[in-house]
């Protein structure tokens, strides 16, 4: 039986002021007792002699959103748009009872046709009666420019994982009167199902495709080809396939991507509640930040260990990567295609620069009778990094605040500043640039797949760009908004000394020469890194390459304290999709760790020394794998400790030879 639940599946959520979780069990629960398969696309033309050709428009109808929102801040879900919108490239099925007699599809208008999108659709020219159904599924070959390999945009949008029933709209058909015009409701109130919020899933996946097809310049995008799989039901929260034993009444509202499997899980409200509740099956941006995960998925590379992230504070890079990549992708691609999208707000939004928001929202507001919306997250991505939104919460802490001259580098760690950074450098808008470098960006996100450059980050990508071709208009926002400057950059430096280098570059042998290096650990607050380990300023991360440093057996750490605080350098050993451990936490007061032990053992480390102290050593290296991309971890223990300002370590690393160890060129 398929379950989307296996061992260790990583599940990734919509929102950044939610947590990412792990899924681990030993075996998958059993979430269906019986599992229904999908019904057989449909693939056959039949021709009729005499046929009637069948004419018509398959649309949706979606809920706008509210611009003139005044309970929270910024924009929330509102009354259904007058707009219809076509439901293009999906799947129809003419039946004759429950037989199916015709096959067809929509065009990029929505028009029903045959299967080839262009000749007409027709059914016997014998008196009878017929249903006909648009699906919300399609697998067609989304139109791409001249020299671009020819791609499949192929997916489905069901309502769950035990019935797998295709969300459609229907209706009669007769040989007597062979044109019909079908339309998808949005308002619950008339259709409970909510249709429209099916097809809104939908025609956000097709119009990403298609965006993708005409801006990757020549690339091949075929990579998009495997079939995706949607799971959407109007008042049910798909949390409950992650927790199936949890009360549902105690389940916050969840979609999610699940690695390697090709699905997406979309929020629909709960038991049953779709209009005081959150639900996502309007809100594009996170309908799309999904997609984006799962582009991330099949075209680029995933390394997110998931876990905590709020968009405040600073995080682990990799996952700061894929999630700063999601919230861009979803604010990015609806403001290239408001039109398509939501057109009833183009002309509404266009003196203020068009779309630059990554919106979720909650419930909506639909005349005087109905006033619940609010929004959950509110993001201007063209908004300075210096300068963002505020999240309501004590301490005023804003969405990723960076200062590129005190912390020069700590966006690389933040999701929202990484969202910024890429929203802005392909973009036209007030503090974007002039000109979209969205085919560079795809050509660095792709070639970021290949197993020559793990442990990805934004610090990765922004190096692969890089390599494409200097672009001064984006290292002017890295360097001067959003604190991202890149490897190289003077702000790294300190009397000779590098003070930071980039995440996961690698080590390489420097025979007697040392390199000077330098850490300069900082306290941890809950304003910068909710009181967890500050991975950008209190440790180091170097990939370490057993096949290229096959002779090391043994890597020595030699550190000397400068000024500052007494603290440990210890050095840590980790494999490819570690998971950063927290220090142990011997006890709590109100909810925060107020005393810590060293975590001395852990699954996560494959060697390590914590000892007290400043000279470390782990050894018998030549025993790992050679095929597996390992990360050295060098950490200044600072848990519940009071750092002061100025704290200066600098250390050196060689082989059990003597041999240097030193950062190459990134």
């Amino acid at each position: 039986m398929k379950t989307p639940f296996l061992l260790a599946i990583l599940v990734y959520l919509s929102s950044c002021t939610q947590s990412v979780d792990t899924v681990d069990t030993t075996q998958p629960p059993s979430y269906c007792s019986a599992e229904v398969a999908e019904i057989a696309e449909c693939t056959t033309s039949t021709a009729y002699s005499g046929g009637i050709t069948v004419t018509g428009n398959a649309r949706f109808l979606r809920r706008g959103l509210d611009l003139n929102h005044t309970s929270g801040s910024g924009l929330t879900l509102g009354a259904v748009a007058a707009t219809p919108l076509p439901i293009k490239y999906a799947e129809v099925r003419i039946l004759s009872g429950t037989s199916v007699i015709q096959c067809g599809k929509t065009n990029a208008s929505g028009a029903l046709m045959a299967l080839d999108g262009t000749s007409p659709l027709q059914i016997p020219g014998t008196v009878g009666s017929y249903t006909i159904e648009v699906l919300s599924r399609t697998r067609s070959s989304i139109p791409v420019p001249g020299g671009k390999p020819a791609f499949l945009a192929y997916a489905t949008v069901k309502k769950e994982i035990c019935d797998n029933i295709v969300h459609s709209v229907s209706s009669a058909l007769s040989s007597a009167s062979p044109t019909v015009n079908l339309t998808a409701d949005a308002d619950e109130n008339s259709v409970p199902a909510i249709p429209g919020g099916a097809f809104n899933i939908y025609n956000d996946i097709v119009t990403a495709y298609e965006y993708l097809a005409n801006n990757t310049s020549t690339s091949d995008i075929s990579c998009l080809n495997p079939k995706l799989e949607v799971f959407w039901q109007a008042g049910f929260n798909p949390a409950q396939y992650v927790y199936p034993s949890a009360d549902p009444n105690d389940l916050d509202g969840l979609s999610f991507y699940l690695r390697g499997y090709n699905q997406l899980f979309i929020n629909g409200g709960k038991l049953g509640n779709v209009s005081t509740q959150d639900t996502d099956q309007f809100d594009d941006a996170v309908i799309i930040h999904e997609l984006g995960h799962h582009v991330e998925d099949v075209c680029g590379k995933m390394d997110s260990p998931g876990g905590t992230h709020y968009g405040l504070f600073r995080i682990d890079p990799r996952l700061a990567w894929s999630e700063g990549w999601g919230n861009f992708f979803g604010a990015h691609i609806i403001k290239n295609n408001l039109s398509s999208i939501n057109p009833d707000i183009s002309a509404a939004l266009a003196g203020s620069g068009g779309w630059l928001y990554y919106l979720d929202t909650v419930g909506y507001n639909d005349g005087p009778s109905h006033q619940t919306g609010d929004n959950l997250i509110y993001l201007n991505l063209s908004k300075p990094g210096n300068n963002p939104e505020v999240y309501n919460v004590p301490n005023d802490l804003n969405y990723d605040k960076v200062d590129p001259v005190a912390n020069p580098g700590e966006g690389h760690f933040r999701e929202v500043s990484i969202s910024r950074s890429l929203f802005k450098s392909t973009n036209v808008c007030t503090t974007c640039t002039g000109t979209s470098h969205f085919p560079q960006m795809w050509q660095a996100f792709t070639t970021m797949a290949s197993s020559v450059y793990p442990f990805r980050s934004s610090v990765r990508f922004y190096n692969r760009l890089n390599a494409l071709g200097t672009l001064a208009d984006v290292d002017n926002i890295l360097n001067n908004d959003e604190a991202q400057q890149r490897d190289g950059n003077v702000a790294y430096t300190s009397s000779g000394s590098k003070t930071w280098v980039p995440y996961g570059v690698k080590l390489t042998l420097n025979g007697s020469t040392p390199c000077p290096l330098k850490l300069l650990p900082k306290q941890e607050l809950f304003s910068t890194t909710n009181r967890l380990a500050d991975q950008r300023f209190s440790n180091h991360f170097y990939y370490f390459d057993r096949a290229a440093l096959s002779t090391v057996t043994d890597i020595n750490l030699t550190a000397t304290k400068n000024s500052g605080t007494t603290l440990d350098i210890d050095l840590i050993l980790f494999q490819d999709g570690y998971s950063y451990p927290t220090e142990t936490c011997l006890a709590e007061s109100g909810g925060t760790c107020t005393s810590y032990a060293k975590k001395t053992t852990s699954t996560e480390f494959i060697r390590s020394d914590r000892r007290a102290g400043l000279s470390k050593t782990i050894s018998t290296l030549n025993s790992l794998s050679v095929s597996t991309p390992y990360m050295l971890n060098i950490k200044a223990y600072t848990a519940g400790k009071t750092i002061s300002n100025g704290t200066d370590y600098s250390y050196t690393l060689t082989t059990q030879t003597g041999e240097y160890l030193c950062p190459s060129t990134f």
